[in-house]
């Protein structure tokens, strides 16, 4: 949507008594060739008074991004989630067949009411499960897959059709489908960064031409974006790193256990997971810059720099996921164009770790200039960037490696962290599985790495159950349910035998798909060998094998707009895992998933119960 159509469309709604009622009897969203939803039993409308104003949606979207009594539609502040129920993870409840994965018939489209611009984001107006998609995300999507099938639009404030006053999007299950809007993505396909207003604000307010670059799409995409996946995205260049993202997850590892001490103690709230941000940051700076930055390990002093740089990080960017998902934001911060309380906020964590990172990036030049550079620093991503920046025929300039190698370390904090705080959880609750993770690294390590973790070590053929245990944390406990987001970019693609049109947006709901009990068996329990060599070999040929599709194993998302640091975070990863089993035999007091909490940041990210890190040896 323009700013002109957002103001015609605000405008309208404020309009008198008789353009409310005329405008929210009409508001539910009937597109042209889609059939109205049935509602399972839900054959109501909703009812608005003619007295009401046309501005009750947004005076209701006030009241729900002000933690009114719709909890299901914002998440709660930092400091409340003590007062919140535990995520109700194991509930079991009939899991509704519709057409599609299991008897591989077409599925019919549903359509979920919606309303202009805040979408269907109220479960009361528009019929959707009354389960917060914030603080119960897992367990929210697959009641909506249990509710309108597999193929169904809903309103989406956040990745919403943005030239459609309803923000309509297209739900599916189907990897097999979403293959062809990806093939048929063009030279330019879209991608979900192109969502994130939050970022893209703050880019303009500071003249971030890289940031605009990267969260749009075009030339400028494709130029920046080329030059920030070479030495990244391959897999030789990838591998390349290891050695420093071994040895400052060896560092980390170390300090596992003090910062476990300190949340258990209740000196430090969170301190695993703030453990866990620590020990990304550590990690991705050894690739980035070459250096160790030991902030992971309480015990031993770290510079206050990188400490600032990881706290903010994790304020600008869970505090922007947060706008994006508050109605009141969106219309105030986005249509309005006025910079929030909450804005200002997460701003102030960006302008932090952007001023750090300049002044990082500035140091590496001056003293590569120098020649004073170590060995590591100089097979460090950086170093080659600035290389291939000076080389003839570069388009990017010196200010733009800057703001490139800025993204990277930003973005790499509190999501790689997410995905190790699931994993370690699981690692933790089921001793049994721990035990046989640790042996099979141990054994590879005594086998293929001389004592030490290398990259022979953690391939796939020498610790298969390393490599099962991550797919099966991300069947059960994803760090996102939406794997992909797509605007189709042709008219006439055909998705589950519907014609799309140009500018329609298509997400991939990949969670529920592991949770259908007809796909998988018992899908509540914590099994990593569904994954193992065996096991998928026996789904060939069954609808079952579609757990297995590609598009479903990972958060990456898929073509050619993949996160371009995905090859290095699944090693971080790997590393960090099978250190912390070979250090620690880590063990929970909670070991049920019912009975821990989470909620939408960056990711979807656990509050990590009191830990305890006993010492193997």
């Amino acid at each position: 949507m323009t700013t002109s159509a957002s103001g015609a469309a605000l405008v309208h709604l404020r309009r008198g008594a008789t353009a409310s009622s005329r405008c929210l009897r009409v508001a539910c969203n009937n597109r042209s060739g889609i059939p109205p939803t049935k509602f399972l039993g839900r054959s109501w409308r909703p009812t608005i008074a003619s007295s009401a104003s046309a501005s009750a949606p947004l005076a209701v979207a006030t009241r729900i991004a002000e933690g009114a009594r719709f909890k299901s539609t914002i998440a709660p502040s930092r400091d409340d989630s003590s007062s919140r129920p535990p995520a109700q993870h194991s509930k079991k409840e009939s899991f509704v067949q519709w057409d599609g994965l299991v008897n591989g018939k077409r599925p019919a489209l549903k359509n979920v009411r919606s309303f202009p611009i805040i979408g269907s984001i109220i479960p009361w107006l528009s019929g959707t499960p009354s389960i917060s998609p914030l603080t119960n995300a897992h367990e929210f999507w697959v009641a909506m897959r249990n509710q309108f099938g597999e193929f169904y639009t809903w309103g989406s404030m956040v990745s919403g059709n943005p030239d459609d006053l309803y923000r309509t999007t297209f739900i599916i299950n189907d990897p097999r489908e979403f293959v062809k809007i990806i093939r048929a993505g063009g030279k330019f396909p879209h991608g979900v960064l192109e969502v994130l207003w939050v970022n893209i604000r703050w880019g303009e307010t500071r003249g971030m031409h890289a940031t605009a670059g990267l969260h749009g799409r075009g030339e400028e995409w494709r130029r920046l974006r080329t030059f920030l996946q070479t030495d990244l995205l391959h897999p030789d260049a990838a591998r390349g790193y290891l050695p420093g993202i071994i040895h400052a997850a060896d560092l980390a590892s170390k300090g596992a256990q003090a910062s476990a001490v300190l949340q258990s103690s209740g000196e430090e709230k969170g301190a695993i997971n703030s453990y866990l941000n620590r020990c990304a940051f550590d990690m991705f700076s050894s690739m980035m810059l070459g250096i160790y930055t030991e902030t992971a390990d309480r015990t031993t002093p770290a510079d206050p720099e990188n400490e600032r740089f990881v706290r903010g990080s994790v304020q600008g960017l869970g505090t922007a996921i947060e706008l994006l998902l508050s109605p009141y934001d969106f219309v105030v911060g986005k249509l309005l164009k006025f910079e929030t309380a909450r804005m200002k906020h997460c701003f102030e964590g960006f302008d932090t770790t952007w001023a750090i990172a300049q002044d990082k990036v500035g140091r590496f030049i001056e003293r590569k200039e120098r020649g004073e550079l170590s060995e590591n620093e100089q097979a460090s991503y950086l170093f080659r960037a600035l290389d291939r920046q000076k080389e003839e025929g570069s388009n990017v300039s010196a200010r733009e490696v800057t703001e490139l190698a800025f993204t990277g370390l930003f973005a790499a904090v509190d999501t790689t962290s997410g995905v190790l705080g699931w994993n370690l959880f699981h690692i933790a609750r089921s001793p049994h599985i721990q035990e046989k993770l640790y042996d099979e690294i141990s054994a590879s390590v005594k086998t293929f790495g001389q004592g030490k973790i290398t990259d022979e070590v953690l391939r796939k053929s020498n610790v298969p159950y390393l490599h099962a245990l991550i797919r099966e944390t991300h069947r059960l406990t994803p760090p996102g349910a939406i794997a992909i987001n797509k605007t189709v970019d042709t008219d006439n693609l055909e998705v589950h035998g519907r014609k799309m049109e140009k500018g329609d947006v298509v997400l991939l709901e990949s969670h529920s798909p592991g949770m259908n009990p007809d796909l998988v068996e018992n899908p509540e329990e914590y099994r990593p060998e569904r994954w193992l060599k065996d096991a998928i070999e026996a789904r060939k040929g069954t609808p079952s094998e579609i757990i297995d599709h590609p598009f479903l194993a990972a958060p990456f998302s898929q073509g050619a707009r993949k996160c371009p640091g995905s090859r290095v975070a699944a090693n971080e990863i790997k590393v960090l895992l099978s250190q912390l089993v070979l250090d620690w035999k880590i063990s929970s007091p909670v070991t049920e998933l019912r009975d821990v909490r989470y909620n939408q940041k960056t990711v979807l990210e656990l509050e990590l119960p009191d830990l305890q890190f006993e010492a193997r040896q």
